[in-house]
């Protein structure tokens, strides 16, 4: 994955939302209790810090990197060059929606997040390719089409 630096034209990271890291926070928080209550304090902090590796894990391994830099895209671990893209439209919420439930291609390529709520869908025209199109999440949906 290409990292964004100042030569790049675009780059957006989606990190979780402060709600789910309030969630997580209360969850913690519930499981401590729920281990220290019939055991000990360090029953509990061990569990817990197992748990607090875990979501940090899982945060790094979720969050998405969009970036274009040098004639490629790179979202989520795959990269494109950008000669091989067709065309590229911004998608209000309920055009999102939908093609991330009812008008869903099964081959295309996804890179989304249910807490972001408008994306791009980026039409590819590499014959080598049965991808017909990328689906991203992204909040600066303008900007990402534009810069493509």
């Amino acid at each position: 994955m290409a990292r964004s630096n100042r030569n790049s034209e675009f780059a957006e990271r989606i990190n979780w939302p402060l709600s789910l890291w309030a969630f997580a926070g209360v969850m913690v928080v519930s499981i401590f209790l729920t281990f220290w209550a019939p055991f000990n304090f360090t029953v509990a902090l061990t569990i817990t810090a197992i748990l607090i590796a875990a979501l940090i894990y899982a945060h790094q391994k979720t969050r998405l990197d969009i970036v274009v830099i040098n004639g490629w895209l790179y979202v989520a671990g795959a990269k494109i060059e950008i000669k091989y893209i067709k065309g590229v439209k911004e998608l209000s919420k309920s055009q999102f929606l939908k093609l991330q439930g009812a008008d869903a291609d099964p081959a295309a390529f996804t890179a989304t997040r249910y807490w972001v709520k408008t994306g791009v869908k980026v039409e590819l025209k590499d014959k080598s390719d049965p991808t017909p199109y990328w689906l991203i999440s992204t909040r600066k949906a303008k900007a990402l089409a534009n810069c493509l």
